[in-house]
């Protein structure tokens, strides 16, 4: 996932030249997403500072504990090219016990990014998120190929056709 942060006003926005402003980032739980920021100011992106620091992170409340963290980020590239990513791991306690059922669709919380450069501490407007469940949890059972049709025939006019399903699910006809 990539996100733009706009500098002038700290909102995530669409991408570097689009600043409408985006109101909600999405998420799906146990997923170890990387989230790839890059900040923008007049239509282009720019880099922070030399040592500027980050991090990222997901609450159900302002004053509750964390969802999701990302402590620190990895920055690649230089200028316009600048990508500072966070690995944000979305299996978490406290994101567990917001799916007590563990058939809830989806939960909504606040996502932050704050960064350090220069001395100085910004971070971005407490932005709306969902995270989604997840539906893939590696042990369900996979579904196995059944052939419930190998072959039938059917008369038209004066011919009879025969229709087969192969086990790799190939439908042929032939006409005999």
């Amino acid at each position: 996932m990539r996100v733009y942060i706009n500098l002038d006003n700290r909102a995530f926005v669409v991408s570097p030249t689009l600043l409408q402003e985006v109101s909600t980032l999405y998420f799906t739980r146990r997923d170890n997403t990387p989230v790839e920021v890059q900040f923008v100011r007049g239509g282009a992106v720019v880099e922070l500072a030399s040592g500027a620091i980050g991090k990222m992170g997901l609450k159900s409340s302002y004053a509750g504990n964390f969802l999701a963290y990302a402590g620190n980020w990895v920055k690649s590239g230089t200028g316009t090219s600048t990508i500072y990513t966070f690995s944000l791991n979305m299996t978490s306690a406290n994101l567990d016990a917001l799916f007590p059922a563990d058939t809830e669709d989806s939960v909504s919380c606040k996502v932050e990014v704050e960064w350090q450069e220069s001395g100085n501490t910004s971070s971005t407007l407490p932005t709306g998120a969902i995270v989604y469940n997840d539906v893939i949890r590696g042990g369900e059972s996979v579904l196995t190929s059944v052939t419930t049709l190998s072959s039938f025939n059917m008369a038209s006019a004066s011919y009879t056709w025969t229709i087969s399903i192969g086990d790799d699910g190939t439908l042929s006809a032939l006409r005999n």
